[in-house]
């Protein structure tokens, strides 16, 4: 994960679509939470995700 000057990290998020393959996006966030929520709220306008049935990241340790 890398950091950013805004204490935010790259996250990973597999977007799970209900007719196509599933997709990896990168979105950033200072928590898992945060980027999820980001994932959600630009799928459609800004990766064109419009058959997302489900969003995940992978856990950190």
């Amino acid at each position: 994960m890398k950091a950013l000057k805004s204490h935010q990290f790259k996250w990973s998020v597999t977007v799970t679509r209900k007719y196509n393959p599933p997709r990896q996006i990168v979105v950033f966030g200072r928590s898992q939470a945060e980027a999820l929520q980001g994932a959600v709220a630009s799928a459609r306008e800004v990766w064109g995700i419009w058959d997302a049935k489900s969003f995940s990241t992978p856990e950190r340790k």
